[in-house]
């Protein structure tokens, strides 16, 4: 007869056991592309992954299907996972749609701002040159989502918070891709400057001003991705870190 306690006891250990697994995958393989140390296209093979990690195929496909959902890896059926490769056709064509949706944000939210919100951007552009001190990308990345949002926010407008949201998010995977944060100097920053020129407008409500810094501001972001080979890792060198 099955003692069903004990089944049961058996069952919830190898689950956590395969969570773990999971876990530990999906935190190395993702650290390594948040520091850049694969490069984009790369095949994730689950056989080395494996064989490195000593860990079975099951959480390793969990661990990357968590990546994909990130917009990190690309799961070709038949063929395997791969780190994201966008082109550069792609990023223009998403900066391009990302600028539009920036200039709705200031039509629908501009003037729904009030003196009691624009303590969150200056506490923002605060935090941001904290991040560049601290080198915290993972931050960084955070933060100027949660900027970008603000007018779409104050907005209302569910649709357009939504979109924004989906769009920032794709953003992000550029930025810990390709972007230039790690060399960027603080005499440098000109970045934050903008940023604290749009804060300046959006105080000012200042429609004409804050359309013109989006406009230069999406071209310097696309400007400050960098996507030619940065002397990255094999898959098995990163594995045995």
């Amino acid at each position: 007869m099955i003692d069903g306690r004990k089944f049961s006891s058996e069952w919830m250990m190898m689950v956590k056991k395969r969570q773990t697994a999971e876990l530990r995958v999906y935190d190395h393989l993702k650290d390594a592309l948040l520091a850049r140390k694969i490069a984009p296209g790369t095949q994730l093979v689950e056989q080395i992954i494996s064989g490195k990690m000593a860990v079975s195929r099951t959480p390793i496909r969990h661990a990357l299907k968590r990546l994909e959902s990130e917009g990190l890896v690309q799961i070709i059926p038949n063929r395997g996972a791969f780190v994201v490769h966008p082109t550069k056709e792609e990023i223009i064509s998403f900066f391009e749609l990302r600028k539009e949706l920036e200039f709705l944000t200031v039509k629908y939210g501009l003037s729904k701002v009030r003196k009691s919100d624009l303590q969150r951007l200056y506490t923002f552009l605060e935090d941001e040159q904290e991040t560049y001190k601290q080198k915290d990308l993972l931050k960084y990345v955070e933060l100027n989502k949660q900027f970008h949002l603000f007018l779409a926010e104050v907005s209302g407008n569910k649709f357009l918070m939504r979109y924004m949201d989906e769009m920032l998010t794709q953003s992000n995977v550029y930025l810990f891709l390709f972007d230039v944060f790690y060399h960027i100097e603080p005499g440098e920053n000109v970045r934050f400057r903008e940023h604290e020129e749009m804060v300046k407008a959006i105080e000012n409500k200042d429609q004409q001003t804050l359309l013109e810094l989006i406009d230069l501001h999406m071209k310097h972001s696309f400007d400050d991705l960098r996507m030619e080979d940065h002397g990255y890792s094999s898959l098995e060198s990163v594995l045995a870190e």
